[in-house]
């Protein structure tokens, strides 16, 4: 189990987290950060510490109109790629993508690799399943 060490900007309903564990499936080791977790370098790095190889980020980015932009993509996406490279390893955003009820998101899903190359993205406001081979050897990711 893993809880956001850093709940939402303004207000939550959750008390934050303090453990960053890892989990191991098929032979992959990762993380997972919850949406704004993901701005914070410390739980990537305490999880590659711990061999994670990928990290996971579920991301909710349902805005009220007045507070999406397209750029929110963007600044996820750096975000990714400074994680990736920091702790070479594997980031895979999911977001929610296009309008329900007030909320609108432009879609920030996101395969980056571990060298901070974007693997596979997902058009702005569009639901797409991304797929990549991540291999669960680390030895593998070494050009």
């Amino acid at each position: 189990m893993y809880r956001k060490l850093h709940p939402a900007i303004h207000q939550s309903v959750y008390a934050a987290g303090s453990q960053t564990p890892v989990f191991r499936a098929e032979g992959l080791t990762f993380g997972i950060v919850i949406c704004n977790d993901s701005n914070y370098a410390e739980p990537a790095k305490l999880m590659a510490a711990q061999g994670a190889t990928a990290l996971f980020v579920p991301t909710n980015n349902g805005l009220p109109a007045k507070s999406a932009h397209p750029e929110l993509v963007g600044e996820a996406r750096k975000v990714d790629i400074a994680r990736a490279l920091e702790n070479r390893m594997w980031v895979i955003r999911a977001d929610v993508a296009g309008h329900n009820g007030a909320l609108m998101s432009y879609g920030c899903s996101g395969i980056v690799d571990p060298d901070g190359k974007i693997a596979h993205e997902a058009p702005l406001h569009t639901v797409e399943v991304l797929v990549a081979e991540i291999p669960a050897d680390p030895a593998a990711m070494v050009p």
